[in-house]
């Protein structure tokens, strides 16, 4: 069989991106309750100067949750302004 014959069989179907952001809103589950273990398993010794801010990361993972879940059920059809992250997850604040 020829190899370019080959590399088309072996080839999934391109998943649709509706499917792709409802694949991602599972992964995000399962990513907040990884962080939520390791929150719970993080050790605050009084003399580490920084912590991983666990609280802007799971508002991270709701902001993209809640934006995915807007796309995938739009309520208007005008765009809407997108959110930054500041994707600094390290602080030197005793975490709460």
């Amino acid at each position: 069989m020829p190899a370019a014959l080959l590399a088309t069989v072996v080839q999934a179907a391109p998943a649709s991106e509706d499917a792709n952001l409802s694949l991602l809103l599972t992964q995000l589950n399962i990513l907040e309750s990884t962080l939520k273990r390791a929150e719970a398993q993080a050790s605050v010794a009084p003399q580490t100067r920084f912590f991983f801010d666990y609280p802007q990361a799971q508002a991270d993972i709701h902001a993209m949750r809640e934006g995915i879940r807007l796309y995938l059920t739009p309520s208007r059809a005008q765009p809407r302004t997108v959110a930054t992250f500041p994707a600094r997850y390290r602080t030197e604040a005793v975490p709460q």
